[in-house]
């Protein structure tokens, strides 16, 4: 996800350098919290004041916070700053307007196409001042924002739904959706789809194959070169032959460095895509014909991936980023993923009482399609992999 940047000012440089007690009087003026003004202080290397201290909220933000105590606090806080959360993805656009129809209004168009490491990136300049209150990021983005400290835990309602592997047991970020990588080609253009990693090496597709941004920066793109591993090689353990895959791929001049954006498959800069099958789906729907899309999932390998929301550690919105995450995990939260063809974190539940509605599952790929898919949910193969494609994927296949 190439997200673009607008930065919210919060407090200007000429005010960061004025009195500690002017500084207070000044952020409360603005509305920010006790609770974002302790963290700010600290990140800072002072001491929130007694008075401060003693003014932060005292309910357990760890949660689960009850829903009146959050939307109280919430329509206080005025709005939530939601960094990474771009419309056309996972059916955010929906999700994000229930929120602010039933909340507060929520700002996330100017960083909305941000990566995952540009969000964490977003959380680290929060520290000095505060801005983005929840993130959504790929799976290892969740371990190492912990080990960074730029988030807090907070275990929602719906916590114990969530199989183990998919959440950090102390609650500091949980998975909300997953999606499994997927070819999205173009049949105006392809008119033999392949459905094989080993189709794209062997077929005549000249500048036609293209993932979804640098596989060092988005998690989507990552997977997609670990799916390339898992199709020649069958292992997990090693995600050097995705490498090695692609540097062919690109030797043959079937890989293009377009991005496998929306708008370079309509123009046809991009005529098969590697990339997550809910995004696929939904630009199917999106163009209606225009042009005409296929989405396969991949015969000899696919890796399915988790994505997880995150709370900032210096949120300036503390109670409105729970109630985001609250939002998020609610049935209609979840069904409002699968209506974008993401794979809820909460499916099997909603599906044992009775509550995805029949209309909504006859829209969704053949089960068989997903025979293969693996998840990869042990964080040290996820580490491992992404050291070796840092340290080998501009010299091994963009160096070429």
């Amino acid at each position: 996800m190439d997200r673009n940047q607008e930065l919210f000012h919060f407090l200007s440089s000429s005010q960061t350098r004025r009195s500690r007690r002017h500084f207070m009087q000044q952020a409360g003026a603005l509305g920010v919290s006790s609770f974002a003004l302790a963290s700010l202080l600290e990140a800072c290397g002072g001491q929130a004041s007694t008075t401060a201290a003693s003014a932060t909220p005292a309910a357990n933000l760890t949660g689960p916070i009850d829903m009146q105590t959050l939307i109280t606090n919430a329509k206080k806080e005025g709005k939530l700053e939601a960094i990474g959360f771009p419309p056309e993805w996972a059916n955010y656009k929906e999700i994000l307007g229930s929120y602010t129809t039933k909340y507060v209004t929520v700002d996330y168009k100017a960083e909305a196409e941000y990566s995952s490491a540009q969000e964490l990136e977003a959380f680290k300049k929060s520290q000095l001042h505060p801005h983005g209150d929840v993130g959504d990021v790929g799976f290892k983005f969740g371990p190492l924002a912990v080990t960074q400290g730029l988030i807090t835990p907070y275990k929602h309602a719906t916590w114990d739904d969530i199989p183990a592997e998919l959440k950090d047991p102390d609650g500091n970020w949980c998975t909300e959706y997953w999606g499994t990588q997927a070819f999205v080609v173009n049949t105006d253009i392809v008119k033999n789809p392949p459905t094989s990693f080993k189709e794209l090496l062997s077929g005549n597709y000249k500048n036609m194959v293209g993932i979804d941004g640098d596989p060092r920066q988005a998690n989507d793109a990552f997977i997609a070169v670990y799916s390339a591993a898992l199709a020649t090689s069958g292992s997990l353990d090693d995600i050097q032959p995705g490498i090695d895959f692609f540097a062919q791929l690109k030797k043959k001049s079937n890989f293009t460095p377009a991005r496998s954006s929306v708008a370079n498959i309509t123009k046809g800069e991009v005529a098969i895509a590697v990339m997550w099958d809910y995004l696929g789906l939904g630009f199917r729907d999106q163009l209606q014909g225009k042009p005409n899309l296929k989405v396969l999932i991949p015969t000899d390998g696919s890796i399915a991936g988790p994505y997880v929301s995150i709370v900032n550690k210096t949120a300036p919105h503390p109670y409105a980023a729970r109630l985001w995450i609250e939002h998020i995990f609610s049935d209609e939260g979840q069904l409002d993923y699968l209506k974008g063809y993401a794979h809820p974190a909460r499916y099997q539940k909603l599906v044992a009482a009775g509550k995805v509605p029949a209309e909504l599952s006859a829209k969704l790929p053949a089960a068989e399609q997903y025979a293969n898919v693996k998840f990869v949910t042990d964080t040290k193969k996820l580490d491992a992999a992404a050291d070796v494609l840092n340290k080998n994927w501009q010299s091994q296949v963009l160096g070429q």
